[in-house]
């Protein structure tokens, strides 16, 4: 009797944990809505929908509408800003693009009410460019630069090299330092103020999604003869297919897997940087499997798609090497630029460390003479802000320096009494 008893226990066992590894649909309020973004900021994930933003503070177990402020519903790009004091900034149809300081709560025009793009063009992507105040967008007629951000600054078009101002620009990433765009002819490097066509072996153009992973370029296509993800290991000079699918819409990765959305196919998973694939879709059903984006907060992996609301599943079981680390620490050194820029008298300068040490933090004049000194200690690798109150200093440009490790950066700013 107590082999049968020992038999039922293990099996009820095998079977309860198999129920709980695979996806389960997290609000099913979200059905018939297309779920375009993500972004995590704090303890809460935001997803950008055709029916507006929604936020969740549970770990995507139940989603509620949000977004006060913004112009529009239709939200395409969501991208989590680390060096400004707003936190999010969301693209939206007709050349709008928002930001929040409060997590998304209410929004404001970026980088003013009044400013929008040229031919209200739908905006696709947002890229805040590493080291440096610049913003780049891709939309579906072209890219568009915002070179610093001052509350008057206008975005420029940088359409040069590309086939035409009607291009549709579906994705931007920065990999080894230099920027790619994904569009409808092809992948794209930004030289200057130009772009230069890196389409080598990619047998199919019409790319939707761009991710950098491990130093690699991988690009997502859709609807061709050969369709699926391509990987470059020259950054860009060269491409080979490593995943065949009809439609790819999304790439995303975190610890040592790479994933990639599938309109039709569900979610496909990588753990040997694109050599293979295997489909993780245990727990999918109906509409599930037209996917149309991905995303991740400490816990959960996301999948938005087509009508079938947001589905979940425990990063425990599809990242093997996934911590707190991964996602709570940076991975690069940076230096924001201060906000707001010119100031008086007081600004905010936000930095990022990988790794603990010491770091500085010094205010220059123009004759290099330093000034301040707002950080010499040594710190935990994460995020920092801190205030420079100028109150005591006279107008005019002022420079300040991060040591941090090897790694050093300087930015000048404008003080204006």
């Amino acid at each position: 009797m107590k082999f049968f008893e020992v038999l039922f226990l293990c099996s009820y066992i095998f079977f309860s944990q198999n129920l709980k590894a695979q996806w389960s649909n997290s609000d099913f309020t979200l059905t018939g809505r297309e779920i375009l973004c993500f972004a995590k900021k704090g303890s809460s994930m935001l997803a950008g929908t055709n029916g507006g933003l929604v936020v969740s503070t549970n770990n995507g177990q139940s989603w509620t509408n949000t977004g006060g402020g913004l112009p529009y519903q239709n939200v395409r790009a969501l991208l989590n800003v680390e060096s400004y004091p707003f936190d999010i900034l969301a693209g939206m149809v007709s050349g709008r693009i928002s930001m929040s300081t409060n997590y998304g709560e209410n929004w404001t025009g970026f980088p003013i009410d009044s400013v929008q793009l040229p031919f209200l063009a739908d905006i696709n992507c947002i890229l805040e460019k590493s080291n440096s105040s610049n913003f780049l967008i891709g939309t579906e007629r072209g890219a568009y630069l915002l070179p610093q951000y001052y509350p008057l600054s206008s975005w420029i078009s940088i359409n040069t090299g590309l086939p035409s101002g009607e291009t549709k620009v579906r994705a931007i990433v920065e990999n080894n330092g230099e920027v790619f765009v994904g569009t409808n002819s092809g992948v794209f490097r930004l030289n200057g103020f130009s772009w230069v066509e890196k389409n080598s072996g990619l047998t199919n153009t019409n790319v939707t999604t761009l991710t950098s992973f491990n130093g690699n370029l991988f690009a997502g296509t859709a609807q061709g003869s050969v369709g699926g993800v391509y990987v470059s290991t020259d950054n860009g000079d060269s491409w080979i297919l490593s995943l065949n699918d009809g439609w790819v819409t999304s790439l995303f990765n975190i610890g040592s897997s790479i994933f990639a959305g599938s309109f039709g196919n569900g979610v496909w998973r990588s753990t040997n940087n694109g050599t293979s694939w295997s489909q993780i879709n245990d727990g999918f059903g109906g509409g599930a499997y037209y996917v149309m984006s991905l995303g991740a907060d400490n816990q959960y992996l996301f999948a938005g798609t087509s009508a079938s609301s947001i589905w979940r599943r425990p990063l425990s079981q599809v990242v093997t090497d996934i911590n707190d680390e991964i996602i709570a620490h940076p991975s690069e050194f940076s230096l924001g630029q201060n906000y707001p820029n010119p100031f008086n008298p007081i600004t905010k300068i936000k930095w990022q460390s990988p790794e603990s040490g010491h770091q500085t933090l010094k205010i220059y004049d123009v004759l290099g003479n330093e000034v301040a000194t707002l950080v010499d200690e040594i710190k935990p690798a994460g995020s920092y802000e801190i205030d420079f109150n100028a109150s005591q200093f006279s107008s005019g440009l002022y420079i300040y320096t991060l040591q941090a490790a090897k790694f050093t950066s300087t930015k000048k700013m404008i003080l204006i009494k």
